[in-house]
């Protein structure tokens, strides 16, 4: 639908200028242009109840091309072990072991757009998650 035009994404922190938000509520990324503009919006499978994805602001601090062993196409790292990344199965609910995952197809551009130290923020849209972590709390 959001392809088609349907829908808005609301921007939550748009003075974070050039940006990544990621609303768990919907299942949804989107990057963010200066000025709160919305680039582009991607699906994504947040972490499943056993392996939450954690709240909060970080920024991108380590990015990996290719695939790794995990299956993990062109990551981008935010805080710990957690990431941005492609990976085959994408589904519209929360399933993943923590990380932010989007369909390899996307996975390029997100990665070519996605720079060191772009900020992350990651949120529930009732502000409410089970585990909130400050981004200097270290990878």
């Amino acid at each position: 639908m959001l392809a088609r035009g349907a829908g808005q994404f609301h921007v939550r922190y748009r003075h974070d200028g050039r940006h990544v938000e990621a609303n768990l509520s919907k299942q949804v990324l989107a990057e963010i242009e200066p000025g709160g503009k919305v680039r582009r919006i991607y699906i994504i499978s947040s972490g499943k109840p056993s392996t939450p994805t954690v709240i909060g602001r970080f920024q991108v601090y380590s990015k990996t091309p290719g695939t790794n062993e995990k299956g993990m196409v062109d990551s981008n790292y935010f805080i710990r072990g957690y990431a941005i990344h492609g990976y085959p199965e994408v589904p519209t609910y929360a399933a993943s072991h923590g990380c932010l995952r989007i369909p390899i197809p996307d996975a390029a551009s997100v990665f070519a757009w996605v720079q060191y130290g772009t900020p992350v923020d990651v949120y529930n849209e009732s502000g409410g998650g089970s585990a909130r972590v400050r981004s200097d709390a270290g990878p």
